[in-house]
């Protein structure tokens, strides 16, 4: 088997049969199998998976997993991948689709002509949940990615991925948020990251999403992010990667608590310190955080 793609999917009943459909319309030249693992949704989700497999007779193309108790969206990540065999590991989640047929036969060529990249994406369309607004996910692509490009705002979307199945390491944490980033972070410390200017996928939108509804208490779980990468790769810049999850807490939990606020607070202005040279850089440093600080202090819940 060349390629696993794998899909997790929670409370995606109307978008669920998009998102198989768009995987196996996949043109290219080697086989590749679906692990698709529903985190026992509140849906019909299930259903809706599991006539289609058994209508399409595609029990030996899709290995279905369904949940009967709740793992949590890392979790069940996590045993997705671990349920991946292939050589290369490409990902959709359950409510993305992918809109370029030839996706996966010019990603896996690709790495099979590049041994010195480790992973390989592409950019993606952002459309909008009951909106006609849609957008590039990125304008300006970076060719070749390395672990510091990759510690602050994203370069493509999940959707777009693929990866060495090698590079894969079965003690990747269940205890963060941002499973996605800490699997590219990961990734990137076996080899580089190719971006390719091909538009393959669309990020769905909607309100459904996690930035929706998370807490600070769950964006602290993020911290763990460096302590793991940094038995991969002690050559990147932790403090840029931690100095970023510190804003993230502050600038994105919906509700963020006055611990994890002064903690990341803390943090943010320690960091930022820390990667400047010379006294007034530092200090203009320490100015910044704090006017930032400032005006997110009205988000605090006693």
């Amino acid at each position: 088997m060349m390629v696993s793609i794998c899909m997790i999917t929670y409370g995606h009943e109307r978008y669920i049969l998009q998102a198989i459909t768009s995987i196996l319309n996949q043109k290219c030249n080697f086989e590749f199998e679906i692990i698709l693992s529903n985190d026992c949704s509140p849906d019909n989700t299930d259903s809706i998976v599991f006539d289609f497999i058994k209508e399409e007779n595609l029990s030996n193309k899709i290995k279905y997993f369904s949940h009967k108790q709740n793992l949590g969206i890392t979790p069940n990540f996590v045993f997705a991948l671990q349920k991946c065999k292939a050589k290369y590991i490409a990902i959709c989640e359950g409510d993305d689709y992918w809109t370029d047929p030839l996706k996966l036969q010019k990603q896996v060529d690709f790495l099979e002509q590049n041994n010195n990249f480790s992973g390989v994406a592409t950019n993606s369309l952002v459309k909008y949940e009951g909106s006609t607004k849609e957008h590039l996910f990125r304008k300006k692509l970076k060719s070749n990615l390395q672990t510091n490009d990759l510690l602050e705002s994203r370069h493509f979307h999940t959707a777009t991925f693929l990866f060495r199945k090698t590079a894969f390491r079965n003690d990747f944490p269940k205890q963060v948020l941002s499973a996605d980033r800490t699997l590219f972070l990961l990734v990137s410390c076996f080899g580089s990251i190719k971006l390719l200017d091909d538009v393959t996928a669309v990020y769905r939108k909607n309100d459904g999403g996690i930035s929706r509804q998370v807490t600070s208490e769950q964006m602290i779980l993020d911290y763990n992010i460096a302590k793991y990468i940094k038995t991969y790769n002690t050559d990147f810049n932790i403090y840029r990667l931690k100095s970023f999850i510190s804003k993230t807490v502050v600038d994105y939990s919906h509700k963020i608590y006055l611990i994890d606020f002064l903690r990341a607070s803390s943090y943010l202005v320690y960091y930022n310190f820390m990667m400047k040279n010379g006294f007034r850089n530092k200090i203009s440093s320490i100015k910044s955080s704090f006017k930032f600080l400032l005006k997110k202090m009205n988000k605090v819940r006693f």
